[in-house]
């Protein structure tokens, strides 16, 4: 019995010798090989950074024209220059992802306050079956609970989930097949897979009424991507929980940015079922963690217009300065709840040429005070490739009594305009609570020909209605489905 101790002693003893060794000489190459997740977090805990930003390609992708290709990371630690800021960025990162990324942070680091990407595509079956998954949870096999030597020993093992893409496409399909859709009203389809395939097959026209591939495939995609209802056994929910678990451990400041979907094309393009289901599940991420103590949830949603969205032929997180910029100073306002004296704006969002956007200040529409904010142009300063009018709004009703409308306004001739109205309660469903609505409307001929165009929100009806965060843009011809277009000009 001694010498089997004395065996056991000595071979435990050889193993922490060897991982001793390992550790000292060789885990920094596997890395460097094997793990840029765990490189980039390595390198952020080099940085002794306070704040730190977990993200996938929103963070850093940009126009390749672009003069100033700056991350949001890099926007957000502007506003907190007396902070050090860093980010761990790996594309096609998720939740899972991100917890790995927090629990590998040393306990004693600086850390104080993390800002997690919540992204709401990484919901669906196509991100959690995605054929980057496999590659994606190699990386991560270095970065499991054990001595570094055995986790080189699991990775050499292939230790970690691998599937074929012939696996992945069955398993995501299975999901379009078998997850009912549920709606408050009539619906034709049951589910993803029957409403993709009628779409595929009716097919959809373009703004000219045009039948147009390159049309139905993108609406095809959006209904894909965004065709889902996040419930409790998602992965991806655990995911976000075992978050906040870990940062309350650690004590650490928790925001998750709730990224910006491009919710002007999926409402022009597929219409009010999948703006639906979208403000369904982002609800349901706000509803189950922004009431949670220790933990702050940025609401970008519906805050970037269409024409910042780099990715026209895709449904994608990506884009250019003037959105970038937009959800960095978000975050920043939320951050500055824990560093209100290091907070310092520096006045960095100059919005495009074409962009107008009237502030989060809440203002009243009745009888009484019938009009909200008005964007009033002369018609000669629309340029001659702007084609599109994207048009939205944050709105609270009481209750659907009002005859609350979008107003264009046309001045033709003295005294004799054109006026097209806007219903908003097909958008606006929710009562007691804010809502948003978009709308994609044509910069035509009319338009073009009068002398002034007014934009505005009319409620001449006594039941009143609140408003807020009015965001008017104008976009150019390129901006269709398989064409990239530039960013416009700044102000």
């Amino acid at each position: 019995m001694k010498k089997f101790l004395i065996r056991i002693l000595m071979a435990a003893a050889l193993l922490f010798v060897l991982n001793w060794i390992y550790t000292q000489w060789f885990f920094e190459k596997d890395v460097e090989e094997h793990s840029d997740v765990l490189r980039l977090v390595m390198k952020m805990r080099d940085d002794s950074c306070r704040i730190v930003y977990l993200g996938e390609s929103s963070n850093i992708t940009c126009g390749y024209w672009e003069t100033n290709k700056r991350s949001i990371s890099a926007y957000l630690g502007d506003y907190f220059p007396g902070v050090k800021t860093g980010d761990v960025t790996k594309e096609a990162s998720h939740a899972q992802t991100y917890y790995y990324m927090l629990k590998n942070i040393p306990r004693k680091s600086p850390v104080e306050t993390v800002v997690v990407t919540m992204n709401l595509r990484s919901f669906d079956a196509r991100w959690i079956y995605s054929n980057l998954e496999t590659p994606l949870r190699k990386q991560l096999v270095l970065m499991e609970n054990y001595p570094p030597l055995m986790n080189r020993f699991l990775l050499a093992l292939k230790a970690y989930p691998i599937r074929s893409e012939a696996e992945m496409d069955s398993l995501t399909k299975q999901h379009w097949r078998e997850d009912p859709l549920v709606f408050p009203f009539e619906f034709e389809w049951d589910n993803v897979y029957q409403w993709d395939s009628a779409t595929a097959w009716q097919g959809r026209n373009n703004y000219e009424g045009q039948y147009d591939s390159k049309w139905t495939e993108l609406t095809c995609h959006y209904i894909k991507s965004y065709g889902f209802q996040i419930r409790d056994d998602n992965p991806r929910v655990k995911d976000f929980d075992d978050i906040v678990a870990l940062c309350r451990k650690r004590g650490w400041h928790l925001v998750f940015n709730l990224m910006a979907e491009n919710v002007d094309k999926v409402n022009g393009m597929v219409g009010k079922e999948l703006m639906y289901l979208m403000k369904q599940n982002h609800d349901y991420l706000m509803n189950r963690y922004g009431n949670l103590e220790g933990v702050t949830v940025v609401d970008n949603f519906n805050l970037v217009r269409d024409v910042n969205f780099i990715d026209q032929d895709w449904t994608t997180e990506h884009y250019y300065e003037e959105g970038r910029r937009i959800i960095a100073k978000n975050v920043a306002e939320a951050l500055k709840a824990f560093y209100p004296n290091e907070y310092h704006d520096p006045d960095s969002l100059k919005y495009d040429i074409g962009h107008y956007y009237f502030g989060d200040e809440t203002c009243t529409l009745n009888t009484t005070s019938p009009f909200g904010p008005t964007l009033t142009l002369p018609t000669d300063s629309l340029r001659v490739d702007w084609e599109r009018l994207n048009v939205a709004f944050m709105m609270l009703q009481n209750d659907t009594l009002h005859d609350a409308r979008l107003a264009v306004q046309m001045l033709v001739a003295q005294d004799n305009a054109i006026v097209g109205y806007y219903d908003v309660k097909p958008q606006i469903q929710k009562i007691g609570e804010w809502d948003f609505a978009t709308y994609d409307l044509p910069v035509d001929s009319i338009m073009r020909a009068a002398q002034q165009v007014k934009i505005f929100v009319y409620n001449p009806s006594e039941d009143a209605v609140q408003l807020k965060n009015m965001d008017v843009s104008f976009r150019p011809a390129y901006l269709k489905p398989g064409v990239k277009g530039q960013p416009m000009d700044k102000e």
